[in-house]
């Protein structure tokens, strides 16, 4: 006589099985779901994404892009414990800038036919954005968020997005001799880029290629190789500046990286090797 089968476990405690497998591993979560058919149904259910996020809350790391020029060394590297590739856009033609929101941004690398990239890693879906203004001086940045109303950014893939582009001129008197940083932003949804927005004053700001920081919902914050840190205000369409750490850029060369603090402000890391040093902005009403 032929041994039972063990009871089926119920659906639900199917999930809370699934739930807990570390979301540092994506792979794990494949090879459940080609366990049985009612496995791979949780896994692929809409409402999994959404749970498996509420469970665990910070999304993992699973890998940084880099711009070393180094052939032996992959565009994406993999932070999983099992790696894994991605068809990253051609680091000959393009220089990564900024990653949120599962997307990232790159500029061209040609200056006579600017533009930038946005790609989305988990589906391969590439847009060509051109840059509003041609300027052949120093370094201009950008960085790209989803706009997409209410959004929680578990799956942005797809949605709408904004790019902001920003940069610095020669002022137009040029007998003043100051300059004129810019910022504007392009919106997906109508394929066009708004008004610039000007801040006029002595320094001319050469960005760095580290990626921005968003805080909040209308603050984003951009490096400078002399240790200036630009504030760009989206909802007010302001800018402003204020200096980095002296030590961040008494080297001669960027040592500092912006990030989020821990209290949803901004950050600063320094690199002193082999150590990091942290900071925060105190952030004020004044």
């Amino acid at each position: 006589m032929p041994a039972a089968l063990p009871p089926t476990l119920p659906e639900e405690l199917v999930e809370e099985i699934l739930l807990r497998i570390p979301p540092e591993e994506p792979a794990g979560l494949l090879r459940a779901s080609l366990v049985c058919k009612s496995w791979s149904q949780a896994v692929s259910h809409r409402g999994f994404r959404r749970r498996l996020h509420d469970f665990h809350r910070a999304p993992p790391v699973l890998g940084f892009l880099h711009d070393w020029d180094d052939e032996d060394i992959p565009d994406f590297i993999s932070a999983t414990v099992s790696p894994f590739s991605l068809a990253v856009p051609d680091s000959w033609l393009w220089q990564a800038v900024d990653c949120r929101h599962g997307r990232a941004l790159f500029l061209s690398d040609d200056p006579y036919a600017e533009e930038l990239l946005v790609w989305e890693p988990i589906t391969g879906s590439q847009q060509r954005v051109p840059v509003p203004v041609m300027s052949d001086i120093g370094r201009t940045t950008a960085a790209v968020f989803c706009a997409a109303d209410g959004c929680d950014h578990c799956n942005c893939h797809g949605g709408p997005f904004c790019v902001v582009f920003v940069f610095s001129v020669d002022s137009e008197d040029p007998d003043d001799g100051e300059y004129d940083t810019a910022a504007c932003v392009y919106s997906s949804e109508t394929g066009a880029w708004g008004e610039l927005t000007l801040m006029h004053g002595e320094f001319y700001m050469h960005f760095t290629y580290y990626s921005s920081v968003l805080v909040g919902e209308s603050l984003l914050y951009f490096m400078t190789d002399g240790g200036l840190i630009l504030e760009y205000d989206m909802a007010m369409h302001g800018l402003t500046w204020f200096k980095a750490p002296y030590s961040c850029y008494s080297k001669g060369i960027p040592s500092c990286i912006l990030m989020p603090a821990e209290d949803g402000g901004l950050g600063l890391v320094e690199e002193l090797d082999p150590h990091l040093k942290l900071w925060s902005r105190e952030m004020t009403n004044a």
